[in-house]
């Protein structure tokens, strides 16, 4: 009996190991790397100047009339230039997992840069974690903005997003989402600037959003997820704190105002067969951060003697038709967009922290090929755009228009792995 008793216990100590060891090895199993991304060359051939940033890699509208002194516009000059700064690296991670829900993590960069002093630099673009449970998710880190709806975007070739008819923003956020249903979400956001900043005194910066001491909020509701037909909508506040101290009588004080803004979208897709339609509608103020029209200016002051502030408002409309492949490796699709200046709030009597304060409104009609259906893409876009400029009353409403207009000829080439 003493025998088969050491024998029991011997195997005991043989089996506990080896199911730990087991274990272990089942969890590092559930934990894996994948390596992704594209090489990106494309030319770039401009009709005129254009208001862009990162060496006019990314266009926002033409740029206005400058007439020298025989009377012919400076900026009807067209441009050229070939770019490699959108080749991307992207890693994803999955993770064992955590509080009974699947855990995963994206890093993502590219070489634009975070200015035009820093293109070719390397940039982070996301950096982030989700928890899933059954029915919610939870997202913290770097990642696109609630309003950037990943089930609805438009699909073109030139860098951008779309902007300024559509918002470009990657923002540091905490961000929960609950499904109702396999085919609705609800998702309730708190974020904060990082890349993509206000306007403000001391030029666009992150500072006004911090010294405000807190984040901007967004609640987004979409229905339709796995159906023909999504539609969904966001609304969102944010307040910035402009300044510091100001200075009364000679003498300095500490700073009381903010100002608060608000924006909102809808947006829906339908797919046909092969093909989708994507379409949006964007209504803000102070859209700056988004690289959109707008932002807020100085509209008085209180009794105490410190600036008060009002918001430009700007509306926008934009559809893009996708007809997915034409055969194994052609598709076809057109992406138009139209954005308005709807002036301020209120009166505006000194400093103004806008972008395109005397464009009345501006549009973009943008055809688009895409060949190849493997890793190796040609893409082709022809992109017309015109804004109409003016001359910005008191409430910054633009009148006397002249309209100016730019074909922008995009070929890219690109590898993914």
């Amino acid at each position: 009996m003493k025998f088969q008793y050491i024998l029991l216990i011997v195997f005991t100590l043989l089996l506990f190991p080896n199911n730990a060891q087991a274990q272990e090895k089942k969890e590092e199993n559930k934990f894996s790397v994948k390596v992704s991304g594209h090489i990106w060359a494309e030319s770039i051939y401009d009709t005129r100047q254009t208001v862009n940033a990162r060496e006019n890699d990314v266009i926002l509208y033409p740029a206005k009339e400058v007439l020298d002194a025989n009377g012919e516009d400076i900026n009807a000059q067209s441009s050229f230039n070939m770019l490699n700064i959108h080749s991307r690296a992207r890693i994803k991670i999955t993770a064992p997992d955590f509080l009974n829900a699947k855990v995963s993590g994206l890093i993502e960069g590219d070489f634009v840069g975070t200015g035009n002093d820093k293109i070719g630099l390397f940039r982070l673009r996301h950096a982030m974690l989700k928890l899933n449970w059954e029915k919610s998710e939870l997202l913290a880190g770097n990642y696109w903005h609630p309003m950037f709806t990943t089930d609805v975007y438009p699909q073109v070739v030139s860098w951008g997003g779309a902007i300024p008819y559509f918002t470009l923003s990657r923002n540091a956020q905490l961000r929960y989402s609950y499904s109702p249903s396999s085919n609705s979400k609800l998702s309730i956001a708190a974020s904060t600037q990082i890349d993509f900043k206000s306007n403000g005194p001391n030029g666009a910066s992150s500072e006004y959003q911090r010294n405000a001491a807190i984040p901007e909020f967004n609640a987004t509701y979409i229905i339709g997820l796995k159906s023909i037909f999504l539609i969904g909508a966001n609304i969102g506040y944010k307040t910035l704190k402009p300044q510091l101290s100001f200075t009364s009588g000679g003498l300095t004080y500490k700073s009381e105002e903010t100002i608060g803004s608000y924006h909102y979208s809808i947006f829906s897709k339908i797919k046909m067969n092969k093909a989708a339609l994507r379409l949006g509608t964007i209504y803000g103020q102070n859209m700056y951060n988004f690289v959109m029209l707008g932002g807020y200016g100085v509209s008085g002051v209180n009794s105490n003697g410190e600036q008060e502030y009002t918001n430009l408002s700007i509306g926008s409309f934009w559809f893009d038709l996708d007809s997915g492949l034409l055969g194994k490796k052609t598709s076809l699709g057109i992406y138009a967009g139209y954005t308005k200046n709807y002036g301020a709030d209120k009166t505006i009597t000194g400093p103004v922290y806008a972008r395109g304060t005397d464009i009345d409104y501006s549009y973009r009609i943008a055809p688009r090929i895409i060949y190849g259906a493997g890793k190796v893409k040609f893409r082709g876009e022809v992109s017309f755009d015109t804004a109409a400029y003016g001359t910005p009353d008191a409430d910054y409403k633009v009148q006397n228009t002249n309209s100016v207009s730019n074909v922008r000829f995009v070929i890219a080439t690109t590898l993914h792995f």
